[in-house]
C-alpha cells in the first residue's frame, strides 16, 4: 500500500471528488472484477480511500485498481508498475446525479427509497442522543433542495471532520418531509436486511 500511495502522490496532483465518485468507481471495480478476473481475484474487495483515489487491492493477484474524479488507474508488478487505463465512461455507463430523482420524491411526498447522491453542507446540527445516536446536519443539492441528513452514529462511525461548505457523497434512503425531506440509513445493517447505506467525506467512506 506504501508504494502504491506513493506512485500516485508523485505522478499527480491534488483535486476534489467528482459527482457520484463512489458509485460509479464501485460499478467500475465490479466491472473489472467481472471482466477480468485473472487480473482483479477475489472479487468484492474492500473500496478504500486513499487521499484523492478510491482503491480496491486484490491479494490473489497483487494488483491495485484506483480511481481519480474520472480516470482509471491499475498498479502491479505484472503490469509494470502504475498505469493509466482510460476513464470510467470507457467501460461503464456513468450513473446519473439523482437530483432530479429526489426533487420527484419531494414534490410527490414519497419515502422509504433508496437513493445516493451528492450535495453541500450549509448547517451543522446538534447530534441527537436520545434513543439511537445520530449526527445531524443539512446539504444543499446543486437543484438548491435542501435535505437533513441524520448519520447513525451508533452503527457508523461519526464523521468528527464535518463543517459547512464541505461536499459529501451519500447512499441511504429517503423519507419525505415538507423541508426538502430527510436521508437515512447511511450505515450497514448489522442484521443484514436492509440494503447498506454510507457517506463519503474527503474520500472517507462511513458506513
Amino acid at each position: 500500500m506504501m508504494k502504491f500511495t506513493l506512485l500516485f502522490l508523485a505522478l499527480l496532483p491534488a483535486t476534489s471528488f467528482a459527482s457520484n465518485f463512489l458509485v460509479n468507481s464501485n460499478k467500475l471495480f465490479n466491472f473489472a472484477e467481472k471482466s477480468f478476473p485473472e487480473y482483479f481475484s477475489p472479487a468484492e474487495m474492500t473500496t478504500k480511500g486513499l487521499d484523492d483515489y478510491l482503491v480496491r487491492y486484490y491479494p490473489d493477484t497483487d494488483i491495485y485498481i484506483g480511481t481519480r474524479n474520472e480516470d482509471v488507474y491499475v498498479h502491479g508488478d505484472i503490469l509494470k508498475g502504475l498505469l493509466k487505463a482510460g476513464i470510467i465512461s470507457d467501460y461503464v455507463e456513468l450513473e446519473p446525479d439523482s437530483d432530479a430523482l429526489l426533487a420527484i420524491l419531494f414534490a410527490d411526498n414519497h419515502s422509504n427509497v433508496q437513493v445516493y447522491g451528492n450535495g453541500t453542507v450549509i448547517a451543522m446540527l446538534p447530534d441527537d442522543l436520545s434513543g439511537s445516536r445520530h449526527q445531524k446536519f443539512i446539504i444543499e443539492l446543486n437543484s438548491n433542495q435542501t435535505l437533513l441528513v441524520t448519520h447513525n452514529i451508533g452503527l457508523a462511525s461519526r464523521i468528527n471532520d464535518l463543517s459547512s461548505g464541505d461536499r459529501i457523497e451519500f447512499f441511504g434512503e429517503y423519507e419525505w418531509n415538507n423541508e426538502g425531506g430527510v436521508i437515512h440509513w447511511t450505515h450497514h445493517d448489522p442484521d443484514e436486511i436492509h440494503v447498506n447505506g454510507w457517506i463519503l467525506h474527503n474520500n472517507v467512506i462511513y458506513q
